[in-house]
C-alpha cells in the first residue's frame, strides 16, 4: 500500500484524534510518520525536529482551556 501524502491538515488530525501521536511525533517524526502511514520528506522532518511542541501544546490549552493541550 503506498503511503498517503503528508499535509498540514493530516498531522493536525492525527495530532488530535490519535492518542500519542503528537507525543511520538515530538520524539522520533520520522518514525511515527511512517508508522502512520504517511510519505515523510526530509524538509518536513527537518522542520518537525525544529519545531517548538510545548509552544503549540499552549496555543491549543489556549484555544480550549477545557480541553487542554494536544496529547
Amino acid at each position: 500500500m503506498p503511503l498517503q501524502k503528508i499535509t498540514f491538515e493530516v498531522l493536525v488530525q492525527k495530532s488530535l484524534q490519535q492518542p500519542g501521536f503528537f507525543e511520538d511525533l515530538k520524539r522520533n517524526p520520522a518514525k511515527t510518520i511512517k508508522a502512520a502511514g504517511l510519505a515523510p520528506t526530509p524538509e518536513v522532518i527537518k522542520a518537525l525536529r525544529a519545531l517548538d511542541y510545548e509552544a503549540i501544546q499552549n496555543v491549543a490549552l489556549a484555544c480550549d482551556p477545557a480541553t487542554g493541550p494536544i496529547c
